[in-house]
């Protein structure tokens, strides 16, 4: 049974997401799990969507161990270790495997192939979705006496408990992989509406795409706040932008809609961007048809069904994907990494006006949108305090040898 996570739109703008099957029909009962569970605990879309991908993994385990978890559950069944231990290693499978065709074996020397692998991280938040989501597939199908109970917990446990470790120690910091400023000046040099380097064609798109990236880089937004930027959260004259929050905009006619993940906030702007993107506005952007049908500043300029409405999510993924092939360096060039970059060069700026660590967190959980207690400040600093913290040792190691070299 071939499934999918599809995203449907309602009359008043509410998003919601099932998993359906070739038909289009939705699962009953993992739609009931993420409409009384997922959902009814004001969970995000994107946390709807992580844990239908995971229920969809699920079902693929049991397709290829010939599992019925509903009957079995029914007759009073529940996993036995064995199968948990199968149901562990099968969560480690990626979901683009789905799309591959099997490849037949010609020569008995020929190595297998390997399905590919996700990171302990996404098996261990897999699990455990797919341990919470069987434990209530279990309540829903078996009478709720006392001893069933226990026995469904006890099955939940060892599901939870066979989820990878995972540590911090391990893992590599995401600090480490950034975009310093001279591959950043490379690439708006490589995007330049009217560069030969430039991977489309037409001139309104090329704008548009650089003007995304410039505000991505000297604002630190994250792609769901850029891609949800209306003409009116732009203060043409006092040169602010604001970051304002619409979950379920009825006026939005993406299924997916992008939002803004964090804290309402108004960022200064340059006059210099600021004259950008009044200029996308009027020679770019008002020339697209269906593009005045709403208030959305990106939109879609491909001739086509699409054409004029909101720039999508997958829209702008594609855009991220044609700068990899401009050239190798820009490979690792993506939305996040920009607010890496962004938050990098923030601490460069701040540590030359000689702010206190205190005020340089309340002032970036600002910009960035986060609570100021929430620590995740100290996240996005750490490759500027690794820095700082290696000029310190190497100064002290330096006034260390040299004293010894007089001596």
């Amino acid at each position: 049974m071939k499934l999918s996570v599809k995203h449907i739109r309602f009359d008043d703008g509410e998003r919601y997401m099932l998993l359906v099957d070739e038909s289009g029909m939705p699962l009953y009962f993992p739609t009931l799990y993420v409409t009384a569970i997922v959902r009814g605990g004001s969970k995000a879309a994107n946390t709807v969507k992580n844990a239908l991908q995971a229920i969809k993994v699920l079902y693929g385990w049991q397709s290829d161990y010939q599992i019925d978890l509903e009957s079995s559950f029914a007759c009073g069944e529940l996993l036995e270790a064995r199968q948990i231990h199968t149901l562990r290693d099968f969560m480690q499978r990626s979901l683009k495997d789905d799309v591959q065709p099997e490849r037949k074996v010609v020569a008995t020397t020929a190595r297998k192939r390997r399905p590919k692998a996700v990171s302990s991280k996404v098996q261990y938040a897999r699990l455990s979705v797919v341990a919470d989501y069987l434990g209530f597939l279990a309540v829903q199908l078996q009478q709720g006496t006392e001893e069933n109970k226990k026995r469904i917990q006890a099955m939940v446990n060892m599901v939870k408990a066979n989820r990878p470790k995972t540590s911090n120690r391990s893992q590599k910091d995401r600090d480490e992989i950034y975009l310093d400023a001279g591959l950043l000046d490379r690439l708006d040099k490589a995007l330049k509406p009217g560069s030969e380097s430039n991977p489309v064609k037409d001139y309104g798109t090329q704008f548009r795409n650089a003007l995304m990236i410039a505000i991505l880089r000297v604002t630190g937004m994250r792609r769901g706040e850029l891609l949800s930027l209306k003409i009116e959260d732009i203060d043409f004259s006092a040169n602010r932008l604001s970051v304002v929050r619409r979950p379920d905009s009825k006026g939005d006619l993406r299924s997916y809609q992008p939002v803004a993940k964090t804290r309402e906030r108004t960022i200064p702007i340059e006059p210099l961007l600021t004259d950008r993107i009044h200029d996308y506005v009027l020679k770019h952007r008002n020339k697209v048809p269906g593009a005045k049908k709403h208030g959305y500043l990106f939109v879609t300029h491909k001739a086509g069904p699409s054409c004029g409405h909101p720039l999508s999510i997958a829209g702008f993924s594609k855009f991220m994907h044609e700068i990899k092939g401009i050239a190798p360096e820009f490979s690792d060039i993506h939305a996040h990494a920009l607010r890496h970059a962004w938050n990098y060069m923030f601490s460069k700026q701040l540590d030359e006006k000689s702010v206190t660590p205190e005020r340089e967190q309340q002032i970036r959980s600002y910009l960035m949108g986060w609570n100021p207690t929430s620590g995740t400040a100290a996240t996005y600093n750490k490759r500027h305090i690794k820095e700082a913290a290696g000029e310190a040792v190497l100064g002290l190691q330096k006034r260390y040898l040299n004293k010894g070299s007089k001596a």
